[in-house]
């Protein structure tokens, strides 16, 4: 069972972009960006970008919520996913696509955490 994955260099440059200004850590990016993804009806087409980004542990991205984000998943692809599918190669799709979104929710917003919070209420 692989424990590591490596976002694209890309979300490594947004999550750091983002810590630098809002000093909000990696693996708190990296679950803001998973929902975002979701929230977005995001679809893995199988796809990987690079993999020259931020190491992170699965149980810093997920922690205890582990099998809530596996699900989470699921159903926004629309089916089941193998254990070793979901980990490293979904939530790396959904960081990496999670972060482009983040990066636009930032760009355009003037309190990060007050529009995070308001996006929620869309739902």
């Amino acid at each position: 069972m692989v424990f590591r994955t490596k976002t694209s260099k890309k979300t490594m440059e947004i999550y750091s972009y983002i810590q630098q200004r809002e000093y909000l850590q990696p693996y708190i990016l990296a679950k803001i960006s998973i929902a975002l993804a979701i929230k977005y009806k995001f679809q893995f087409d199988g796809m990987l970008a690079d993999t020259f980004g931020l190491d992170l542990n699965r149980q810093t991205i997920t922690g205890e919520n582990d099998l809530l984000f596996k699900k989470l998943i699921e159903m926004n692809e629309g089916h089941s996913i193998k254990e070793e599918e979901y980990f490293p190669d979904y939530v790396k799709a959904y960081m990496d696509k999670g972060a482009e979104l983040l990066e636009q929710e930032y760009k355009y917003s003037k309190d990060i955490y007050k529009h995070l919070v308001d996006l929620d209420k869309g739902i």
